[in-house]
């Protein structure tokens, strides 16, 4: 059975942070400071509030389906939520929030410092939905690749997306990238007809979708790995922080709450995405359903249960700002991140955790 790359093609954009910053570019120059397109405040609440979604309405957005069909967005203030689609030609989140066109965007740290650095776009990471960096290395359990020591010698095919994240990773590991073999990946026959030893994949999608085919496959995450990252990040700009303050906090506590209802209540969730959010993409659901289950491996985590879900500790802080490093993407703790809002959000609601 031939499967989708698992690092899915949303992430080609990883790589084309210059692309973006060029987008930025424009947006940063025909923008006014508090563009009421992202959420207009009415008389009554905040009004409709836009996000920018990282990809096409798939699983990885199952919480904010929650969230509004629970009527979770209208209880904290909203007359309605707009999520808008992703894609490979649409536009990026960072352009979408600082352009005004989103209060609130899904990314990538590996996509967000660069549009920091690049164009001086006045934008910072909130909250994290992924608290574990989602790459990994997949591989046949017959020939299985358990450490970085085990990439010398071997074949691995890298789709184009991914070349920023698995040059990083040889550098976290102080492997000679002349000592592996880095091909072009396609998708996942590669792997199951011998033609790679691996493939970088995302783990939503990578080795447990191979086993539920009935191939034998195990992965490594380049988190356990020397890569710590997190992942599905909410973005927003510096002047929403300082001036819909309050519109953001409540926008935080009706995604947190609709994401403890997808993890708890996992059939609905799937039936919103295959059936209603994401219904033109016709999803399998017994595939979504795994990708949930998968996510949910990588969303609660012994941090998120102390402080919440969608927070992000200092370490991981830390963790995400050097492996920019590795990336050459040269970034601090306090020019990316601003967790004061999510902080507050769970100290004013104590049982949202």
């Amino acid at each position: 059975m031939q499967l989708r790359s698992g690092s899915r093609s949303r992430l080609g954009r990883l790589v084309k942070a210059v692309a973006v910053t060029a987008a930025l570019a424009l947006s940063l120059a025909g923008c006014s400071s508090g563009s009421d397109n992202a959420s207009t405040d009415g008389q009554n609440g905040y009004g409709t509030a836009s996000v920018q979604l990282s990809w096409l309405k798939n699983m990885q957005f199952a919480g904010m389906y929650m969230a509004d069909s629970n009527g979770y967005y209208k209880d904290a203030g909203f007359d309605k939520v707009d999520l808008i689609s992703g894609g490979s030609s649409a536009t990026s989140a960072e352009a979408a929030v600082v352009s005004g066109k989103a209060l609130v965007g899904v990314s990538s740290p590996l996509i967000t410092a660069p549009a920091i650095n690049n164009e001086d776009a006045s934008l910072k990471v909130i909250a994290a939905l992924y608290q574990v960096n989602p790459f990994a290395i997949v591989s046949a359990e017959s020939k299985p690749i358990k450490s970085a020591d085990d990439l010398i010698g071997k074949k691995i095919g890298v789709s184009d997306s991914n070349t920023l994240v698995w040059n990083a990773f040889l550098k976290a590991n102080n492997i000679d990238p002349s000592k592996v073999e880095t091909v072009p990946f396609s998708d996942t026959s590669m792997l199951t007809t011998g033609q790679v030893d691996g493939y970088i994949g995302y783990t939503t999608t990578g080795a447990a979708a191979l086993n539920a085919s009935g191939f034998k496959a195990t992965e490594l995450l380049m988190a356990d790995a020397g890569l710590p990252m997190v992942g599905e990040t909410l973005i927003t700009t510096q002047d929403n922080i300082d001036n819909r303050r309050d519109a953001l906090k409540a926008f935080l506590k009706a995604t947190i709450k609709g994401w403890k209802d997808a993890l708890s209540d996992q059939s609905k969730a799937v039936d919103l995405t295959v059936n209603d959010y994401g219904k033109s993409q016709e999803y399998d659901p017994d595939q979504m359903a795994l990708t949930l289950k998968r996510e949910q491996a990588i969303i609660e985590t012994d941090e998120t249960k102390a402080n919440g879900l969608m927070t992000i500790s200092d370490d991981l802080q830390e963790g995400t700002v050097k492996t920019l490093a590795y990336a050459d993407i040269k970034t601090d703790k306090g020019a990316l991140f601003d967790t004061s809002l999510i902080n507050e959000v769970y100290k004013e609601n104590a049982d949202l955790k």
